[in-house]
């Protein structure tokens, strides 16, 4: 089938978040069953920095914005089996610091939109599944449905849009609506303000997101930002399929960012030698403890103010050990901070990122911590248990969906989980983990049935396949 992904970001050509894994992998995946694949993205400052000298020129077009005509030129280059093509404007896309957060963003995302479908008819694309990503594509779909200028994707494309996290809608004042050039309906508001996401969700052909208990989350005011009402509407046409990794990119036997390389064969060397150098690389001094890692945005989202009434006392009473890489929020930056003052021997601490130090965190540490009040999908739950670090996570969206909480009795289950968003719940987690972790032999377990797992992209491209020849009506 002819599919032609749509989004803002895609690895290894520009990235702030998992958006951009989904598009840099699962495209390959689906191209390696069969499918003829193409993505399109802005041509963002980075891909103008490291991969001008391989992208080829195609063609240029005028987009009319307000008053006036934007250049939007077509460019392009393959990797791995898939072709990609960049909207390239450097006004707009090419000499901006940021991906998103500009004052502009309205503009240029419905810019970027408009010349998509230009790209898709001048170099005459077959597109059979058109799939859409977020809200910097929300205006697609809307396009299509309200106005003649597209009348072959209209018949022929059928159009799934992808939310990956509802908390990002592409919000904007009305006076916007004269510099997009798109029909004045309703489907465009929400409570009087344009709106890119919920413009999506009423006007595509089919809606996903990135797990199963998300997609059921949604449709409940908690979760939904305000769109429930339109997910709900939409139950038959909305499906959930978790999001994969890259098991090439994740692989403990292979990697080559951290100290030990391992698999089932010689797991026990492998995580020890690993833990070893993660007390080297945080300048912590050698002791069997159990240790949790963190990899993270230090975002309200991720849960990690339960974390200050709970982690003191078993960190004073010498019981864990606690290794935190991330960046964000000042309030938890101090309290992290705070940790480090006090329990210096028993905390590392980087406040920032680097891809070498999260490697490590996730080979060397025994847990790992993501007590999320909500997560769409997450993706580093996903890579500990590839690394054999067990997963404490909350049971909400994807963490619920990928983690099999540990049963004593029946001797299952690969992390630990907790139901309610407090603390307490968290701490008799804590506790119960802390107590597989002084039985070797069920701990020993755990991380080989953790190791075990499948969470590669093929699972998810066989969902997504499935769903496309659904849409399509072909066996």
């Amino acid at each position: 089938m002819k599919v032609v992904f749509v989004g803002s970001e895609a690895t290894p050509f520009a990235k702030t978040g998992g958006l951009a894994d989904v598009l840099g992998s699962l495209p390959r995946v689906l191209s390696d069953i069969g499918h003829d694949v193409r993505v399109i993205l802005p041509k963002h400052a980075p891909i103008r920095k490291h991969f001008n000298g391989r992208i080829d020129t195609l063609g240029t077009t005028r987009i009319p914005v307000h008053d006036k005509e934007e250049y939007a030129g077509y460019q392009t280059i393959e990797k791995e089996g898939v072709t990609y093509f960049f909207i390239d404007n450097e006004f707009y896309f090419g000499r901006r610091e940021h991906l998103y957060g500009d004052f502009d963003d309205g503009e240029r995302y419905g810019f970027f939109n408009r010349a998509v479908l230009a790209l898709i008819e001048d170099l005459n694309l077959t597109v059979d599944i058109l799939h859409l990503h977020d809200w910097q594509c929300g205006l697609i779909p809307y396009i299509i449905k309200h106005t003649d200028a597209h009348p072959r994707l209209k018949h022929e494309a059928k159009i799934i849009f992808t939310i990956h996290n509802i908390a990002y809608q592409g919000v904007f004042e009305k006076d916007l609506l004269p510099h997009l050039h798109v029909p004045d309906k309703d489907e465009l508001f929400h409570e009087g303000k344009l709106n890119f996401l919920k413009t999506a969700l009423v006007t595509a052909d089919f809606i996903t997101t990135v797990s199963e208990a998300y997609a059921d989350e949604l449709t409940y005011a908690y979760y939904g930002h305000g769109m429930e009402p339109y997910l709900s509407a939409r139950r038959a046409t909305f499906q959930g399929i978790l999001n994969g990794i890259d098991y090439d990119t994740f692989n403990p036997k292979t990697d080559t960012a951290i100290k030990k390389n391992f698999d089932l064969s010689n797991y026990l060397k492998g995580k020890s030698e690993n833990k070893q150098a993660l007390f080297d690389m945080f300048h912590l001094p050698h002791a069997e403890k159990p240790v949790f890692g963190i990899v993270s945005r230090l975002a309200e989202q991720k849960g990690f103010s339960l974390l200050k009434d709970v982690v003191p006392p078993l960190l004073k009473a010498g019981r864990m050990r606690l290794v935190v890489l991330g960046e964000g929020d000042a309030e938890l930056k101090d309290f992290f901070e705070y940790l480090k003052r006090e329990y210096r021997d028993d905390v590392g601490l980087y406040f920032g990122f680097s891809d070498k130090i999260a490697r490590q965190i996730y080979a060397g540490s025994d847990f790992f911590l993501m007590p999320s009040r909500f997560e769409p999908c997450g993706l580093a739950q996903l890579i500990s248990m590839r690394y054999g670090t067990l997963p404490v996570v909350r049971k909400t969206g994807g963490l619920k969906d990928s983690v099999e909480p540990f049963n004593r009795h029946e001797k299952t289950g690969e992390g630990f989980a907790f139901l309610n968003y407090d603390a307490e719940d968290l701490e008799k987690t804590l506790e119960e983990a802390l107590a597989v972790y002084g039985k070797k032999d069920v701990f020993k377990a755990m991380v080989r049935r953790a190791m075990k797992k499948d969470f590669s992209w093929e699972k998810s491209a066989k969902k997504y396949h499935g769903l496309y020849t659904k849409l399509k009506g072909r066996k």
